[in-house]
C-alpha cells in the first residue's frame, strides 16, 4: 500500500503489514488512481515536491524496493501531459501533440536512454486536449487506444484512420466512463492463503 508519507507491504500467509523505506522515492508524491505491472514490479506516475516535474516510480516485491526514472524527453522543450502504460511488454507513455498522437516504448527495463518513439499517429479526428493510451498493437500494425476515459478507438494501419469503437446502444452511453486493459487469466488462488487482516496496520 502507497500513501502520502508512509509505504507498507502486506505478505499473504503472513497476516500482517510491514512498513517499506521510500528509499530513492523519497520527497515525490504519487499519483494514486491507479498502477501499472511490467517486469513483475509496480509502477506509478509521481511528482516532485513542486508538483512540476513527473517522475516514474518503480517498486519491486523481491527487493522491496522504489526505484525512480524519468520519462522520455519533451519534444523541443514543450510539457505534455501524457499517460505510463504497458504496450508489448515494455513501459509505455503516450501523449497527444498538436495533431499526433505520439507514443514511446523503453525498449530496454528502466534504461532511460532505450526511450523509443514507436508510433506517431494522426489525431485530427478528436478532441485538442486529451488523454490517451494504446491498449493492443495487433499483427498487421492496428491499435486499440483508450481516449479521455470515455471512447475506445481503433487505429487502422492500411487506411491511417481512426474510428470509435461502439460498445453500448443507449442514449447514456456518451456519458459512461470507460477503463479497458488485457487480461490474462491465472490459475494461482488466493483461498489457500487464509483469510487475514489486510486492514489495520
Amino acid at each position: 500500500m502507497v500513501g502520502p508519507k508512509s509505504h507498507h507491504v502486506y505478505t499473504l500467509g503472513t497476516r500482517t503489514w510491514r512498513p517499506v523505506e521510500a528509499g530513492a522515492a523519497s520527497g515525490y508524491e504519487f499519483v494514486l488512481d491507479g498502477h501499472i505491472v511490467c517486469n513483475g514490479n509496480f509502477h506509478w506516475s509521481s511528482y516532485d515536491s513542486t508538483g512540476r516535474r513527473q517522475i516514474f516510480c518503480g517498486f519491486d516485491f523481491e527487493t522491496e524496493c522504489f526505484s525512480i526514472f524519468s520519462p522520455p524527453p519533451p519534444p523541443h522543450g514543450v510539457v505534455v501531459c501524457g499517460e505510463l502504460n504497458v504496450l508489448r511488454d515494455c513501459l509505455c507513455y503516450s501523449y497527444r501533440l498538436d495533431d499526433e498522437f505520439v507514443i514511446w516504448l523503453m525498449k530496454e527495463y528502466q534504461v532511460e536512454e532505450s526511450w523509443t518513439v514507436e508510433y506517431k499517429l494522426s489525431a485530427t479526428d478528436w478532441y485538442t486536449y486529451i488523454l490517451f493510451y494504446p491498449i493492443k498493437v495487433f499483427k498487421d500494425g492496428d491499435i486499440l487506444m483508450l481516449l479521455g476515459q470515455m471512447w475506445l478507438i481503433y487505429y487502422s494501419n492500411k487506411t491511417r484512420t481512426t474510428r470509435q469503437v461502439s460498445m453500448f446502444k443507449d442514449a447514456a452511453a456518451e456519458d459512461y466512463h470507460t477503463s479497458a486493459m488485457i487480461f490474462t487469466p491465472s490459475l494461482f488462488s488466493l483461498k489457500s492463503f487464509g483469510v487475514g487482516n489486510v486492514i489495520s496496520f
